[in-house]
């Protein structure tokens, strides 16, 4: 049988080749993914292409129309036009309800984990 020690040094030593095997590949892989190298190289390499590239699509953008903004002016009369109910009875109503959701929230929200807890028990 083979002694143990130089067993372990042959393993130690295909372990150090593997590493600059794997070593040596990650750096292929490295350099071949280097974006910004490969983009600085077509711009030196094909710099009017670039620039001609670039011109047109400037071109481009100038002929898109300008974005207008739209400005809204509210007054109380077109809010009054809009939503004529907002007298005594639209406040009312406001109020109430203010008061009503939180509790039929709360209500629902009782009822639904009662629910859930009665589901989950069952499974």
């Amino acid at each position: 049988m083979a002694d143990p020690q130089k067993e372990k040094e042959r393993i130690a030593a295909e372990l150090m080749r593997t590493r600059t095997a794997l070593s040596d590949q990650s750096l292929l892989v490295r350099q071949n993914l280097d974006i910004g190298r490969h983009l600085s190289d077509s711009l030196r390499s094909h710099s009017w292409g670039w620039i001609s590239l670039a011109a047109i699509f400037g071109w481009l953008l100038s002929r898109l129309p300008a974005r207008k903004k739209k400005i809204y002016i509210h007054t109380q009369d077109s809010q009054k036009a809009k939503n004529p109910s907002i007298g005594l009875l639209g406040q009312a109503w406001k109020g109430i309800w203010s008061i009503a959701r939180p509790v039929i929230t709360a209500y629902l929200t009782k009822k639904i984990a009662a629910k859930a807890k009665v589901i989950g028990a069952r499974d």
